[in-house]
């Protein structure tokens, strides 16, 4: 999800805070990125560090955002773990409220209609 990333969860552990998971619905489906050309444009972006990506849409499709149980500071856990959990709940977050893989059309549709049975 982040790589290696664990400044968020070192800087929560420094302020002795809880960290709040969350995800919105369908942010990926709002707009896409062109798939031809990938190997070039990542060769592009390692020697420039510039974020050159072609992408298309801004479709409005129904974005609803989900907050997670916080993940309570513990004094005993490192930025590893914190990340590790914060993963986990984002993860799951995902798994109960986004059908995999998505779809611009069923996201465009449920801005009118919302069936109860996909999100349980």
């Amino acid at each position: 999800m982040w790589g290696n990333r664990t400044g968020f969860a070192r800087i929560a552990i420094e302020a002795k805070v809880p960290i709040i998971p969350m995800f919105t619905q369908n942010c990926r489906e709002t707009f896409r990125a062109v798939g031809l050309g990938k190997a070039w444009m990542r060769k592009v972006y390692e020697a420039t560090r510039l974020p050159l990506v072609p992408i298309y849409g801004g479709f409005p499709v129904k974005l609803r955002t989900f907050i997670g149980e916080p993940i309570i500071y513990d004094p005993l856990s490192g930025p590893e773990q914190v990340s590790f959990k914060v993963k986990q709940a984002i993860e799951k977050l995902i798994k109960q409220h986004q059908l995999i893989p998505g779809n611009i059309f069923r996201s465009l549709c449920e801005r009118f209609y919302m069936p109860s049975h996909c999100y349980q």
